[in-house]
């Protein structure tokens, strides 16, 4: 379980995406204190709900806590692993012992920026620690990968048995249960980022290692900035709930010399207004602005800003639609029977079914809320991984390999719609029809966001084209709540039983390591870190797994044949060619089952976007959270231009 289950919101801030495979090179340095900025504004969507950086998996606190924090690692502007709290990184010949030379004189700062203690290699296996101890949300990723932390996890052995090791002051190593070539990728996501136990264990009584207890710590309560201790190149200074948050740069940060803006502050944005950011852009100082076709005013604004709107690269989320295979919450629907219910939960476990929502939806339109039509397409995903997350030996690209195994579709390529096809769309209704014993139609209910009007309109889309590519089969339930109800279903649901929905378009998935596993796995039977509250399956560790409607569920729509694929693919450590082709033919099954429906990646990427600095002088992130970094940007107050950021692009390409 690893993540960033991330609200599909215009307004989140995320890294850009690339064509480029991440790779780990030595540190290239810059030009040190050569660059001044201006201070950085935007808006926030989702509230930072915690400062304990290695229990949360929100997008929301990370988005914060990259920036109070470091890692081992983290990523230069062109997605390259480069040393971080880590001077210098190396593997054993199999890859199962790596062993990381802690920097020296990095100093862990307080809220107030006064010197605490130097960091050390044994703060790394603190914050591991309290992470397995506090169940943390994001454990899954090492937990079975470093050696014996399972077991330790599941109360098998003592903490001296787990396979992470301060050698001295300064050498951290880690011993993993098998080989894995990706491992230092791991380390930029933060629940391998270090505490120091002796400031840790002085947040309460139940922060003490071995004794934990989540009612007697505070330790990251992010309400009290002087909860956690920090390292990284800002501090906290202000944390409203729906209001404002604010950070000041750490002057004893370790790379203080690239970290050009002073101050950030970021102010709360609920969607409301399509052409808030472009209001603030003009007249509140923001530091960047999204240009949203569903504001009054989009056409004027756009033709005000011809030159200095530009297009993003599509970023590593994905966004689609999501089936509730085994829903047992009706708190939100208008479904009157009993009857309506079966017939519904009967239809969602039907492959062919599935296949008839999936061709008769029209991507294109449904981005066209969001987007102009003409760029819409832009931002279309067809796959769970982006198309050239990871290459072959011979640098083909991950997506050639799905598009090798696929029958529902002869592309792939990011940016285009493979899949729309009404008449196709009732050739698969018409088989479901066939194979199922239920009334039509099938009455979905879908939780919308009320106060976003683009999330309204996508959802509007949504169902005009598929009722009218299925007439008289399908009846899509808009049903608009307020962001905490729909949060509560999705975002930060917290198992199958929160799932309150048929369809859902409001999560989505980003990378945490540089694998297919790190997407694929989020469906896993076994451990998956959203199937619970993206299929309303009950995995493994959950006491409902077992239950009989559970078990048919997996059955008829296939998880325990993709989870046979997923085991056999992970059991490949000696040959990335092998392990890509593997996991390719998983995703291939989840692509033609429609388990899944994969639409986009997130519409700010793409959109057009206007800003007051250089988008690639940023750390580009593929995987982990260093893209949430603002490290090493330099904010003016002037719009770049488009022929600027073209410039800026090809550069960044070569």
């Amino acid at each position: 379980m690893k993540k960033l289950l991330i609200a599909l919101l215009a307004l989140v801030m995320v890294a850009g995406c690339s064509s480029k495979p991440a790779t780990s090179t030595p540190n290239t340095g810059g030009e040190a204190g050569a660059k001044t900025s201006a201070d950085y504004v935007y808006v926030f969507a989702t509230d930072m709900q915690s400062m304990d950086y290695v229990v949360t998996q929100n997008a929301g606190d990370h988005e914060i806590n990259a920036n109070l924090v470091d890692g081992l690692l983290e990523n230069d502007n062109k997605g390259n692993y480069v040393p971080a709290l880590a001077e210098d990184w190396s593997a054993n010949e199999d890859s199962t012992v790596w062993t990381f030379n802690i920097r020296p004189g990095v100093q862990w700062v307080t809220s107030t920026g006064e010197v605490y203690d130097e960091l050390k290699a044994q703060d790394f296996v603190t914050g591991l620690r309290h992470a397995a101890e506090f169940n943390s949300q994001t454990i899954g990723l090492v937990q079975t990968s470093i050696k014996n932390l399972d077991a330790y996890v599941n109360g098998q052995v003592a903490w001296e048995e787990v396979g992470v090791k301060a050698i001295d002051d300064y050498t951290l190593e880690y011993t993993l249960e098998a080989p894995e070539s990706y491992f230092d990728t791991k380390t930029t996501y933060s629940i391998l980022f270090p505490i120091n136990q002796e400031f840790l264990e002085a947040q309460g009584e139940g922060c003490k290692l071995g004794a934990a207890d989540v009612n007697k710590c505070s330790f990251g309560n992010a309400a009290n900035y002087d909860s956690i201790l920090y390292n990284g190149g800002y501090i906290l200074t202000s944390n409203v709930s729906k209001s404002e948050q604010k950070l000041v740069k750490n002057e004893n940060y370790w790379d203080a010399e690239h970290v050009y803006i002073n101050n950030v502050t970021r102010v709360y944005d609920d969607g409301s207004d399509p052409a808030s950011t472009v209001n603030g852009f003009e007249n509140s100082g923001y530091s960047e602005a999204n240009i949203l076709v569903s504001s009054d005013n989009f056409d004027a604004t756009l033709d005000k800003y011809k030159d200095n709107a530009y297009n993003g690269l599509q970023n590593t989320y994905t966004f689609g639609m999501n089936f509730n295979f085994n829903r047992t919450n009706y708190n939100h629907t208008n479904k009157t029977t009993d009857k309506e219910k079966q017939d519904t939960y009967n239809a969602l476990q039907n492959t062919n079914f599935r296949l008839a929502m999936k061709t008769g939806m029209d991507r294109v339109s449904y981005m066209s809320q969001a987007m102009r039509q003409d760029i819409a397409a832009m931002a279309l995903r067809n796959m769970e991984c982006p198309y050239n997350f990871v290459l072959t030996s011979d640098g083909k690209p991950y997506g050639d390999l799905v598009v090798a195994n696929v029958t529902t579709a002869t592309e792939l390529a990011e940016g285009t719609d493979p899949f729309y096809n009404p008449e196709k769309a009732m050739e698969y209704m018409k088989k479901a029809e066939a194979e199922l014993d239920v009334t039509f139609p099938i009455k979905l209910d879908m939780l919308v966001q009320q106060n976003d009007k683009t999330l309204v309109a996508q959802a509007s889309s949504l169902k005009q084209s598929i009722e009218s590519s299925l007439p008289g089969y399908v009846e899509i339930n808009v049903i608009l709540a307020d962001d905490d109800t729909v949060s509560r279903a999705s975002y930060t649901a917290v198992g199958p039983e929160d799932t309150d929905w048929d369809i859902n378009t409001s999560t989505g998935w980003g990378a945490d390591y540089l694998d297919p596993k790190t997407y694929l796995n989020i469906w896993s039977i076994k451990s998956g870190d959203v199937i619970e509250t993206t299929m309303g399956i009950a995995k493994a560790d959950n006491p409902s797994y077992n239950d009989p409607a559970n078990q048919a569920a997996i059955k008829a729509v296939g998880l325990d044949k993709y989870q046979a694929m997923l085991d056999e693919a992970d059991a490949i450590v000696n040959d990335n060619d092998a392990r890509y082709a593997a996991y390719a033919k998983a995703e291939a099954f989840l692509i033609d089952n429609a388990l899944a429906f994969p639409i986009q990646t997130q519409t700010r990427a793409v959109n057009y976007h206007l800003a007051k600095f250089n988008p690639f002088e940023r750390s580009y992130s593929m995987a982990g959270i260093s893209g949430y970094k603002f490290k090493n940007l330099v904010v003016t107050d002037q719009a770049i231009t488009v022929a600027d950021y073209q410039a800026a692009k090809e550069a960044w390409m070569k």
